[in-house]
């Protein structure tokens, strides 16, 4: 008779578990991986949703308030605006101190910082806060620019008249620590009273 040579049972069995062990880890390793991969895509896109979006919103119109003593359009400046800011539907509190948030202003001639320290060029005031510095759901806060207060030697460059006049164009910006930046640009129209309401 002819030898034949065959697997016996314990051997198919031991070959069957190395592969089950082998796919296994394998399959781990890259489910792992993947739920990973998926976590990190989440958490960039809620980040980036969230700096994308604005975290503050204008609750009104703008409150302009000139000098028109000069008469002629030209003499006519832009001495002080007001508006009143909220929180974003969805958004964190954001904390409105001089060192957290950033405001620039800028016209045709002159670009600088205007939101320090000392306060006197521009000021935020909680309308119906808790009395932190925290803009909160629900909260609204009163923001006021005195363009007299700027000192000319400040801004970039140095000495430009820091003053927009009518048919000129300005704009102000607001950097929170996180958020989107708030822009407000608005087109001077020629100007007849002292107070004006600007859309």
């Amino acid at each position: 008779m002819q030898n034949r040579r065959g697997m016996t049972g314990l051997e198919t069995a031991i070959i069957l578990v190395a592969f089950v062990i082998t796919a296994a880890a394998f399959a781990f390793v890259v489910l792992n991986m993947g739920f990973l991969t998926a976590e990190k895509a989440q958490s960039v896109i809620s980040s980036g949703m969230s700096e994308a979006s604005s975290s503050m919103l204008m609750d009104s119109g703008l409150v302009a308030q000139f000098n028109i003593t000069g008469g002629a359009q030209a003499d006519v400046r832009l001495e002080k605006v007001t508006f009143y800011l909220k929180l974003s539907q969805g958004h964190e509190p954001i904390d409105m101190s001089d060192d957290k948030l950033v405001a620039t202003y800028t016209n045709q001639r002159c670009h600088g910082e205007i939101y320090a320290s000392n306060g006197t060029i521009m000021t935020v005031k909680g309308v119906n806060s808790d009395g932190d510095r925290l803009l909160e759901t629900g909260e609204k806060v009163k923001v006021t620019i005195d363009f007299t207060a700027i000192d000319a030697a400040d801004m970039d460059p140095s000495g430009a008249d820091v003053y927009a006049h009518p048919y000129e164009e300005f704009r102000i910006e607001l950097r929170p620590a996180q958020g989107a930046v708030l822009s407000i640009e608005r087109q001077l129209p020629a100007v007849y009273t002292t107070i004006m309401t600007i859309d």
